[in-house]
């Protein structure tokens, strides 16, 4: 390459993302400001933004009004699906969210955004073998560790279980959700999880506050009751750089 080759936006962007992998730039350190790409690479004020829009599309940093770009800091929370379902939990008053996120050492807080009485869309109802148009109770909830929303969660009741009942309430009661379905004589014995990842929705990227490129995984959660009726079916969307999923399964 010739010495006075003129890098471009990607190339520098580039640049800048090996020296964070690397670690010269450490979680929360301010990068270059615009005004330092122009007068470090000598480029245009255009191409500048171009390379701040490609780190930020890369998820690895994020922008702070009046503060500048920063390198994001990614302290992942483990999902840990054999146990944060476990009933020593319930026993304990908390809920699947706040028991494993407490148990990393980090503060939870659920945002309960809506609970209503409606017909869903068909796949719920094929979730939950309610015929098509059966009505059902859906709980909207935003899901935040140390004040950062992590995921968004929506959850399906048949009508027939949640009517009427504390599963109707924004705080159904010590334990969460499950300790209640307990309480109703739906006992948790078995669970079925889908997960797929793929780019988030606006709204979903704005509610996560997630930069362009950062990708979500889509969890489909059924939980069966003793008599093997589906309790409920949870749709989750988390985000891809904030979450690891970890499944312990049986050989036998």
């Amino acid at each position: 390459m010739p010495a006075n080759k003129r890098l471009n936006s990607r190339e520098i962007a580039d640049q800048l993302r090996k020296k964070i992998e690397s670690g010269e730039y450490l979680p929360g350190s301010v990068l270059p400001s615009e005004r330092e790409l122009i007068e470090t690479y000598g480029i245009s004020s255009a191409t500048a933004s171009k390379v701040t829009g490609l780190l930020k599309s890369t998820g690895l940093v994020e922008s702070q009004v009046g503060r500048g770009v920063f390198v994001r800091r990614r302290t992942q929370l483990i999902r840990h699906a054999h146990d944060r379902y476990a009933r020593h939990w319930r026993e304990a008053g908390k809920a699947p969210f706040r028991a494993e996120v407490e148990a990393q050492g980090r503060t939870a807080r659920v945002e309960v955004t809506d609970i209503a009485r409606l017909v869903p869309e068909k796949w719920v109802n094929e979730r939950l073998a309610l015929p098509i148009g059966t009505e059902v109770v859906r709980r909207e909830n935003t899901y935040f560790v140390d004040d950062h929303a992590v995921q968004i969660v929506n959850t399906y009741i048949p009508l027939s279980i949640a009517a009427d009942t504390p599963l109707e309430v924004a705080v159904p009661g010590p334990g969460g959700i499950y300790a209640a379905f307990e309480q109703l004589g739906h006992r948790l014995t078995r669970m079925l999880e889908e997960v797929q990842a793929r780019m988030p929705r606006t709204d979903e990227a704005q509610r996560l506050n997630a930069s362009p490129g950062t990708p979500v995984l889509d969890v489909l959660h059924i939980s069966y009751d003793q008599d093997e009726t589906p309790m409920d079916v949870s749709h989750f969307v988390l985000r891809g750089d904030e979450n690891v999923l970890t499944y312990e399964l049986p050989t036998d």
